[in-house]
């Protein structure tokens, strides 16, 4: 049979695009070498956030005056108990896909032209190439026997030492996470300041918890040798010498672009990212790319937003995207959460003036929000716990339009972190009402 579209990968942007297909009535066939799920079920998003979750909990407990307490973590059942977690989350998308007629391969598939793909020995035909092969965590030369994203969340111990070689958000991320579990952490990282990209009036709240809790950021530096014996050794371009139990390499991800044939159809490229229009097609027609493999910014809910951008074009549908507003997670203390544009007119709201905030004896962070002349929201800033949750009421406000007295005037419950949503928008016009501005 010919199928509207195959799919090569299983992970976000794949099973995504195979549901949305469904939801046409297309036929697809998605082919998957490893797990369905994908780096972001299987080892990124997910188990990442989890051992984070643990560790926040620990740490909450371990922080509020008067409480003391003695724990133990036993990581072999917590790993055990995280696989049970995700298979459980996978087999789900799993049956989900099947239900909406996508049929699945496991295997490495390798395209033969723009309408054949090879899988296991046989041949499958579509009217339709759709490629969602994701991305892999950069390797550095020297360091193959440290610790990656994957390997550090199957970890079998709190290790004593961690090193962390990279302070983006992963190593941010995970950095933490391990300091509040025992680990005694250093972090490295070549930029001036950790979490490069990121507002540094934001990042500075993390950089604050990260010393309370004993972490030695070291910036400005490179990694120059790894020796693994006993413990890992690390030389830096400083020339300073680093001893640590475990080594976690945090220094970026790649696109997958090798070991299916992508060089069997000459498409455009866009550096290491396969080129894509609005329409997320390539430089060929009825081929699509998508999600981490066709540019930045890598993030899973970007992934599943093109997928229906995709979809929709395969069933005749003319959609295009639209990236002013996707919101941007770092998963550090507090969480970082960005969304739209900067603009010259926005307003503050301290989190320090949440009541919910400080009965969760958090007191360091911000809410922030743009608008432009007319007062119209156009994007937002937090460092604020759980600013995860709490950052899409600004995306839905760019989105619809809202002007900032409309969030102000929606009202909020109460104690609530939201709350601090609606009082940024009432500062906006200089009207919060449990901080007065300067401003």
């Amino acid at each position: 049979m010919e199928y509207d579209a195959i799919i090569i990968g299983g992970g976000p942007a794949g099973y995504s695009t195979a549901i949305r297909l469904g939801q046409h009535h297309k036929k697809a066939l998605m082919i998957e070498a490893n797990k369905i799920g994908g780096e972001c079920l299987n080892y990124g998003c997910i188990p990442s956030k989890a051992i984070i979750e643990l560790a926040d909990s620990l740490d909450y407990l371990k922080s509020l005056p008067g409480v003391s307490i003695d724990f133990s973590i036993d990581m072999k059942k917590w790993v055990e108990w995280k696989w049970d977690m995700i298979n459980r989350l996978t087999s789900g998308v799993e049956k989900l896909c099947k239900s909406y007629g996508t049929d699945i391969v496991m295997g490495y598939g390798k395209i033969v032209n723009e309408n054949s793909v090879t899988v296991n020995g046989e041949t499958f035909n579509a009217k339709n190439l759709v490629i969602a092969t994701g991305s892999s965590p950069v390797i550095i030369k020297g360091a193959e026997s440290a610790y990656y994203n994957r390997e550090i969340l199957d970890i079998d111990h709190i290790p004593s030492t961690l090193l962390v070689v990279g302070g983006g958000y992963i190593g941010i991320e995970l950095g933490t996470a391990f300091a509040k579990l025992g680990s005694k952490v250093t972090i490295i990282e070549m930029m001036p300041n950790i979490l490069p990209g990121t507002d540094v009036e934001l990042s500075r709240y993390v950089e604050r918890k990260l010393k309370q809790l004993g972490v030695e950021i070291i910036t400005g530096v490179s990694l120059e040798k790894m020796e693994k014996g006993k413990n890992y050794k690390a030389r830096l371009s400083n020339q300073q010498e680093i001893e640590a139990e475990v080594a976690l390499v945090t220094v970026g991800r790649k696109p997958n672009t090798q070991g299916f044939g992508l060089e069997n159809l000459n498409l455009e490229m866009d550096g290491k990212f396969i080129k894509t229009d609005r329409r997320k097609r390539t430089s060929k027609e009825n081929i699509y790319a998508l999600g981490d493999v066709s540019g930045q910014p890598m993030l899973a809910h970007k992934a599943f937003y093109e997928a229906s951008i995709v979809a929709d074009n395969i069933a005749g549908i003319n959609s295009v995207v639209d990236y002013r507003a996707i919101p941007f997670v770092i998963y550090s203390d507090p969480e970082i959460s960005v969304v739209g544009e900067k603009t010259e007119r926005y307003a503050n709201f301290p989190l320090a003036a949440n009541g919910r905030a400080l009965g969760l004896n958090a007191s360091q962070g911000v809410y922030r929000m743009y608008v432009d002349e007319m007062g119209v929201v156009k994007g937002g800033a937090f460092a604020a716990p759980r600013s995860s949750e709490l950052i899409s009421e600004i995306t839905l406000a760019i989105e619809a339009g809202l002007s900032a007295e409309d969030v102000g005037l929606t009202i909020h419950p109460h104690p609530t972190l939201s709350e601090g949503v609606q009082e940024v928008a009432e500062a906006i016009n200089g009207k919060s009402l449990h901080f007065k501005s300067s401003r």
